[in-house]
């Protein structure tokens, strides 16, 4: 496959998971608009996000067979389409807290679909010594999803509100479908070398679920509530979305840094391992920053507590590489399980106690899920990568 077409298929998966994430984000971002309009507090934001990523959870495995049987192409005209067209209807239709909360389920549901979709096609078409680097990059598509939600505070929501940033979504979305390949699908594994790892145990598998369950609260914390913590203190609204938009762009070069290391050196449990127990230190001291090294800690928070999904899907993938959109499924339900759970807490600790708690909180969970990682590479007696 030519390098052209490559770049075209990266930037469209990242693109995909952008579109349909977005939603979920940038109702967090502009939760100080529409929480007041709509008589939502923040543990009904977090009750919505909740909402949103547990039934892309329970979408996500049955629906990575379904890419599996139909082909990454089809699953992703589908996803594109009904995004768009959900995210369209949230503007004129979202006048109730029940009516955006069964809109942004209605969203999640084609979410569950993207992420198998984008690991299917890169798998195909990615050479294994470039694995981790390739899946830094393409999930980079949350950490933009929650970059736009911020860029989109100071630059459409304070000056003419949140719906028509939903609007300009769509539109957003309608973009994506060109950049979908014509054709249908190949059969088969379409790299020059066809090497994969040792397959992973369905026990293995579930444990780094459990691992990407437990680190997905910190993402989850960072999209959803750290514009709100920001504006409590003292951060004026444009200066909290461009933290929210400095702080995703943070993440995303994480990613990117963490999959070249791991293509050169090998070991990406062990880059999983550093970078969530360097996440929970920095987590665990948020609460005591303000000013200035609010905003350095809440860089490194995205850098460290979300810099690890490109690690964990590389794993996956390297085990088996011609079933990636059914194993990345059952990772990614991880994901959406603790994504989903996360803010549903989060929410209520915020709500009973403040935002130190919270920030407390999501340190443990990611000390947990580093624990988890070594204990899973310690079983292995490796560490899963390319090396």
């Amino acid at each position: 496959m030519g390098s052209r077409h490559q770049v075209r298929l990266l930037f469209l998966s990242v693109a995909m998971v952008t579109v349909s994430t977005l939603p979920v984000f940038l109702t967090g971002a502009a939760f100080f608009q529409i929480g007041p309009e709509l008589g939502i507090g923040p543990f009904g934001l977090g009750a919505m996000t909740a909402a949103f990523f547990l039934t892309a959870a329970a979408s996500s495995p049955g629906l990575g067979r379904w890419v599996q049987r139909v082909g990454w192409r089809r699953a992703m005209r589908v996803n594109v389409a009904a995004s768009a067209t959900v995210v369209a209807l949230i503007a004129p239709l979202a006048r109730t807290a029940w009516s955006l909360g069964l809109m942004l389920v209605a969203a999640a549901v084609m979410y569950g679909s993207s992420n198998p979709a984008a690991n299917q096609a890169l798998a195909r078409h990615t050479h294994p010594s470039r694995t981790a680097t390739v899946f830094g990059l393409k999930h980079a598509g949350i950490p933009v999803s929650t970059l736009l939600a911020g860029l989109a505070v100071p630059v459409v929501v304070v000056d003419i509100g949140w719906r028509p940033a939903f609007l300009i979504a769509a539109l957003l979305a309608l973009l994506v479908w060109l950049l979908i390949p014509a054709g249908t699908d190949e059969t088969g594994v379409e790299t020059t070398d066809r090497r994969t790892g040792a397959p992973l145990a369905a026990g293995e598998l579930h444990r780094l679920a459990a691992v990407a369950a437990l680190g997905a609260v910190a993402a989850v914390a960072l999209g959803t509530f750290m514009v709100s913590a920001a504006l409590e203190t003292g951060f004026s609204e444009p200066a909290a979305g461009w933290l929210q938009f400095a702080g995703s762009g943070a993440s995303v070069t994480a990613r990117i840094v963490a999959g070249v290391v791991v293509d050169r050196r090998g070991g990406a449990l062990t880059g999983l391992v550093a970078l969530l127990g360097v996440g929970a230190v920095v987590f665990l001291i948020l609460p005591w920053t303000l000013g200035a090294l609010f905003a350095v800690a809440v860089l490194a928070a995205y850098a460290t507590g979300w810099g690890w999904p490109g690690l964990m899907t590389a794993t996956v993938v390297g085990a088996d590489r011609q079933v990636a959109a059914a194993t990345s499924a059952v990772t990614q339900a991880g994901v959406f399980v603790g994504a989903g759970g996360g803010p549903l807490v989060l929410g209520a600790v915020v709500e009973r106690w403040s935002f130190s708690v919270m920030w407390g909180s999501v340190s443990v969970c990611l000390g947990a899920g580093a624990y988890l990682a070594w204990s899973v590479a310690a079983r292995l007696r490796r560490p899963i990568g390319f090396i």
